[in-house]
């Protein structure tokens, strides 16, 4: 058997132990083409976030009740938007290591600051992965305001197969609500499109101004034959 062979071998059986890598629920996608955030609709120099709270876990390093976590949208004015979901105060990050820990969204919020600034670091290693990993359609989305009314669309990677295969997936989630004022906005529902499931929501998100974001470009204009 001739090494060519073999990697064709090896090649084959790699796609069918991961699959190939499929982008679902294209056809849903708000036209980021022509979509621009209408202006003096919301601030855009920060991030909008929400002050959650979730059950603790056996990775969790302190004994609490509940743990006080972030959900943080970065949008930006071509309708791009950064998701960056379940940040808390007592996680160590890689790329906010020198954090204090504490069980505080305020400590939650310190972290994210660290890892904006990890992005211009000058050690290239702590700089390519703390990149907000721009060629990743995880996390990533897209903004639609129409008046009043809010759509919020990201991408989350899973398994085609759950317990069979690698996350090769990305599946479409929307979150619909109403702007309140230029730096906040309330949700009211959102849509797993793939069960099709809608839940009803009353989540307010905040804006806090930051002196930079994720150095990220508009990932669906980048790849825009990914969505034809």
């Amino acid at each position: 058997m001739t090494i060519r062979t073999l990697l064709l071998f090896a090649v084959i059986l790699s796609f069918n132990a991961c699959g190939i890598f499929r982008v679902h629920h294209k056809e849903e996608l708000i036209d980021f083409r022509t979509n621009r955030i209408p202006d003096h609709s919301l601030k855009l120099n920060g991030y909008y976030y929400a002050e959650l709270e979730r059950e603790p876990n056996v990775l969790d390093s302190v004994q609490a009740e509940k743990i006080k976590y972030l959900s943080v949208f970065f949008i930006y004015k071509d309708g791009f938007v950064v998701n960056i979901r379940g940040i808390d105060g007592l996680t160590k990050y890689y790329c906010a290591e020198n954090k204090t820990f504490e069980n505080t969204y305020q400590s939650a919020h310190e972290a994210i600051e660290l890892m904006l600034e990890a992005q211009h670091a000058e050690d290239r290693k702590i700089k390519r992965s703390c990149s907000f990993e721009p060629n990743d359609i995880g996390n990533k989305g897209l903004v639609q305001i129409d008046e009043n009314n809010i759509k919020i669309q990201s991408y989350s990677i899973e398994r085609q197969k759950p317990g069979q295969d690698s996350f090769n997936s990305a599946y479409l989630y929307e979150m619909n609500g109403v702007i309140k004022s230029d730096s906040s906005f309330v949700i009211e529902s959102e849509t797993a499109y793939r069960t099709n499931e809608e839940s009803s929501e009353n989540t307010v998100f905040r804006f806090r101004q930051t002196a930079q974001k994720p150095n990220v470009e508009n990932y669906f204009l980048n790849n825009t034959n990914r969505f034809k």
